[in-house]
């Protein structure tokens, strides 16, 4: 890098030469490059791992997995199982007035509600577009209604819509009209022109609502598109609503049910609101049966269980035949751990691997015969027979096995860690091939199979933490050779089993002696960079800044990790106090993670700070250590930091100012002090030419020259 012109022949007030700042600077820019690199890949891990965790939300900004909706309502509404489905004719027919009413009193409208009714008033004709599942077809219903009080006609998909593009019509004058275009040919091939002549049928008279897949494109549809969404608390208001109509006797017990924390953890599993609208009726049956609270919400988990034993135990296959056949084979069972383990793989993938455990388990010697496993005995439909698990694609819509993007998904929220609570507990024999299997997967997988390896040993942590301990990670923590894998996977699989409240305080204890353990510093720091660092940030600052004075490698990314899950004061005032300290490894880990985090933009910006007095002295003390350090790399790292700050007061408003602020506080009299005023206005000119936007800089240099001279 070159100074650049109109410049003047500047140098350096502190004695370098121009070539050695252009060499500095080049050395910047390279830093920069590798650090974003690193900070892509660390935030890719991140969202692989949130994937996968079950756990509620931490405070401070790491989230639970959202679960899309899979299942869905094609063939009628999210409440088809409770009442009686309208009585309509093959082709197309009314809708009971009572169904719609008994329909709206379970009614929770969606945003999308009042947007559809107001454009059927003013359109005649609305395509709602939605995920299945998500009520799209209860919505449409009610919404006509609205619209054209008088009736609701549901037509027929396929020969409703041949009717309809015919000239004398199919629509019944005064009525409002429904039609469903899932899997049907035409609901890809909508058009403009034909929603146009709709339009001009319906205006007023005959309002109508197709309703189809969010997947259905939707190029120059504009204007008649009504995108259905529905909050996140949807599904909960849901439930509430449910129960409030069928338990309006029983408030007390409804309320109990409503508050209970297990509940709520049930519901993520509900993908559909036909699922939501049968655990209400199942819980309204338990409580008029006179069952406690804590006992029904138990018993969502013990029906789990049930489930799972039922997956892994022999049952009779449809018709009957072979003895052999009595038994799920070893190829079956195999399959099922595969689907848990790799839930949201792709099935080539999935079987692939439930081959390697199913030869693992084949291995196993007990007293009971080990089954054969002859090759062509059995399919992939088979297997599919014994696994209660669904297909969906990329985007969490449902498709068929031999999809291109088919990807295999458990069925039901909580199935999978129910089976393999089964498996761990009534069948011994297969924890070690298991965990050979999933030591494999860490090795030889890919980045999120590794992360779904390595969390599912956390869960298995949870059912027996001394035997995981011992049995794994240990191994992983200290593994030297496939240390960058197995260390890692060891850190998130804590991180799954600290979610367990039995077991937050024994992965702390066990973070804290590795932290002090040569072999075992690395697996620490990388644990401390996870949720257990967001739910324990004391705790994990202060293993950190052990890691950090061995100076075997720096924590930086463990701190930044910490610093967005939340705990930005606490990761500030720490890094301050390690910029005074009198160790070198701490003061350099400091100016890295000040250079690291100002990479951070919007809420979590350190910029951000300069609004609030208490964190914005700690951010003085932390950016005088790296500026006046006399360790050449640290001032580097700070000038660069720094860089970033005046970048950004072009791009948000009123920041120049409070970085001019900041920046005239920073030298203090005495030594140091007026070299650091000639440095600040030289690199301010410097960046005047090099920035995007020069003006900040140059505001920013008028501004602490003005204060500088009062």
């Amino acid at each position: 890098m070159t100074v650049q012109p109109g410049m003047g022949g500047m140098t350096d007030p502190m004695n370098e030469s121009v070539e050695e700042l252009s060499a500095e600077l080049s050395a910047v820019a390279q830093d920069a490059v590798s650090v974003d690199a690193a900070d892509d890949q660390a935030d890719h891990i991140r969202r692989l791992r949130e994937q996968g965790l079950f756990a509620a939300v931490v405070k401070g900004g790491i989230k639970s997995r959202a679960v899309g909706f899979g299942s869905g309502d094609a063939a009628g509404t999210m409440y088809k199982t409770y009442f009686t489905a309208p009585d309509v004719d093959p082709v197309d027919g009314r809708v009971p007035e009572g169904y719609l009413d008994d329909l709206n009193e379970l009614y929770v409208a969606p945003a999308s509600h009042d947007e559809l009714v107001k454009h059927l008033i003013e359109h005649g004709v609305a395509v709602l577009r939605g995920a299945p599942g998500t009520g799209r077809y209860t919505t449409a219903l009610l919404a006509v209604r609205e619209a054209m009080p008088t009736g609701v006609v549901v037509l027929d998909s396929v020969a409703g819509v041949r009717r309809l593009v015919k000239d004398d019509g199919g629509l019944q004058p005064s009525r409002g009209h429904v039609v469903e275009g899932d899997d049907r040919q035409w609901a890809n091939e909508l058009s403009a022109h034909l929603l146009i002549r709709l339009r001009d049928a319906t205006y007023r008279r005959s309002p109508l609502v197709i309703v189809v897949d969010d997947q259905v494109p939707v190029g120059g549809l504009d204007g008649h598109i009504v995108e259905h969404e529905i909050a996140d608390d949807m599904r909960f208001r849901v439930l509430e609503r449910h129960l409030t109509v069928l338990l309006d006797d029983q408030p007390e017990g409804c309320h109990k049910l409503l508050d209970h924390q297990r509940l709520r953890e049930d519901l993520r599993g509900r993908r559909s609101m036909e699922k939501v609208a049968g655990l209400a009726r199942q819980l309204a049956r338990r409580v008029r049966d006179g069952d406690e609270t804590d006992q029904i919400a138990q018993g969502l988990g013990d029906e789990l269980r049930v489930k799972a034993a039922k997956l892994l135990g022999p049952r009779p296959r449809a018709g009957g035949g072979d003895a052999r056949k009595s038994e799920v084979s070893l190829w079956s069972r195999a399959f099922l751990l595969a689907c848990v383990v790799l839930d949201g793989t792709t099935l080539s993938r999935v079987s692939r691997e439930s081959q390697r455990l199913a030869e693992l388990l084949h291995g196993v010697r007990s007293p009971s015969s080990v089954p054969e496993m002859p090759l062509f005995e059995e399919s992939v439909q088979d297997w599919l027979g014994d696994a209660d698990v669904e297909f969906v694609d990329r985007n969490g819509r449902q498709v068929g096995a031999r999809h291109p993007e088919c990807r295999v998904r458990v069925s039901h929220h909580g199935l999978g860690e129910a089976v393999m609570e089964v498996l761990w507990h009534d069948h011994s024999g297969a924890r070690g091939p298991l965990l050979e299997w999933l030591d494999s997967l860490v090795v030889r997988g890919e980045e999120d199979i590794r992360v779904s390896a390595a969390q599912m040993v956390g869960l298995l942590a949870t059912f027996d933490w001394d035997y995981i301990l011992e049995e794994r990670l240990v191994s992983w923590a200290a593994d030297k050779e496939h240390a960058a894998r197995r260390q890692y996977a060891a850190a998130w699989a804590l991180e799954r089993a600290v979610t367990d409240g039995l077991l937050a305080s024994r992965v702390q204890r066990l973070l804290r002696r590795w932290s002090q353990r040569r072999d075992f510093r690395e697996c620490a720091q990388a644990a401390y960079g996870t949720r257990i660092g967001a739910m324990f940030p004391v705790e994990a600052l202060g293993g950190l800044e052990q890691i950090a004075q061995s100076g075997m490698r720096s924590v930086g990314d463990a701190v930044r990790e910490i610093y967005a899950a939340g705990s930005r004061d606490q990761v500030l005032e720490r890094l301050a106090d390690w910029s005074d300290s009198s160790r070198h490894w701490l003061r350099d880990d400091a100016v890295k993670c000040l250079h690291r985090l100002s990479r951070f933009r919007g809420e979590q910006a350190v910029t951000a700070f300069l609004k609030e007095q208490g964190p914005r002295v700690n951010l003085l003390r932390l950016t005088r250590q790296a500026l006046l350090s006399p360790t050449r790399s640290h001032r580097r790292y700070g000038w660069n930091a720094m860089r970033m700050w005046v970048e950004r007061a072009g791009e948000e408003p009123g920041l120049d100012e409070l970085v001019a602020e900041f920046v005239a506080e920073l030298p203090e009299p005495g030594a140091g002090g007026d070299g650091l005023r000639e440095r600040f206005l030289f690199y301010l000119r410097l960046w005047r030419h090099q920035l995007p936007d020069g003006e900040a800089a140059a505001q920013i240099g008028s501004l602490v020259t003005e204060r500088w001279s009062m």
